[in-house]
């Protein structure tokens, strides 16, 4: 009797490690990609915590879980304390685009086999416009896309960030949808702090980074022309403005444009 007890015991053991590792939740339902996401019900948090959308930008490939931790604060799911590889968190953004005067989405960090952030996921499409919208503005014949630098890319870097990158998935797409035969010009600025030659280099850098991004969603390299205007062109100047205050001001400079046009 003592070693079947003990047997018991054992088993019982392993079990409440396996639910450890694996995490509590059990019911999860699928994104139009095919991601699957707990159900909101199995949360710690059900209605969800309004956090910073900047917060949700500065998360980048190669961070590790507690760098994540620090933007984000814990996962609102039971995630399981070993080798998980999915962090699930519902968060809530302003907008006036519903009644309730903001929305709840449901984002996740998915992580590599060296634990450090691999891919984001929302569950919502929806939810990623809200941080990064992608707006067609007509100009006289043209079409414009303006997105900020700001949102695409970590200070001083060429390399997009992942919702800077899905904006641009998203841009791809609208330009599948909407146009037969697009050319596209896509124009890098920067503002007017520091050396000029180096911001004219880091604006034709990124100007490439959204340029090669768009090739990679299937747009025809041969249809895109990327240039870096460094300083050129501001639409604001803010005189008087100094300190901290003047790089805030100056943040509308720091920019990409993309210039559609149907060619014939």
């Amino acid at each position: 009797m003592m070693i079947f007890n003990k047997r018991v015991l054992l088993a019982g053991l392993v079990a409440a490690s396996a639910a450890l590792v694996q995490g509590c939740v059990t019911s999860y339902s699928e994104n139009a990609d095919g991601v699957n996401f707990p159900d909101i019900p199995h949360s710690y948090i059900e209605e969800g915590t309004f956090v910073d959308p900047e917060a949700v930008l500065r998360i980048s490939r190669g961070q590790t879980k507690d760098q994540v931790r620090a933007l984000l604060a814990d996962p609102h799911f039971d995630e399981g304390l070993f080798g998980n590889r999915e962090w699930n968190y519902i968060f809530n953004f302003y907008t006036d685009t519903v009644p309730e005067g903001y929305m709840t989405c449901q984002y996740q960090v998915g992580f590599n086999s060296e634990v450090l952030v691999e891919r984001t996921h929302w569950k919502n499409p929806a939810c990623a416009d809200l941080l990064v919208p992608v707006e067609v503005e007509e100009i006289a014949d043209d079409k414009v896309v303006t997105l900020s630098a700001d949102v695409l890319f970590d200070f001083d870097s060429d390399v997009l960030r992942l919702e800077g990158r899905r904006s641009i998935d998203r841009f791809a797409d609208v330009l599948t949808a909407e146009f037969k035969n697009p050319r596209l010009q896509v124009f890098g600025f920067t503002d007017r702090l520091g050396d000029d030659a180096y911001n004219l280099k880091l604006s034709d850098r990124r100007a490439a980074a959204v340029k090669q991004a768009l090739i990679e969603n299937g747009v025809s390299a041969y249809s895109i022309q990327a240039v870096g205007k460094g300083e050129s062109n501001p639409v604001a100047s803010c005189p008087g403005v100094s300190g901290n205050a003047l790089k805030e001001c100056l943040q509308p400079n720091r920019r990409v444009e993309i210039l559609i046009t149907e060619a014939p």
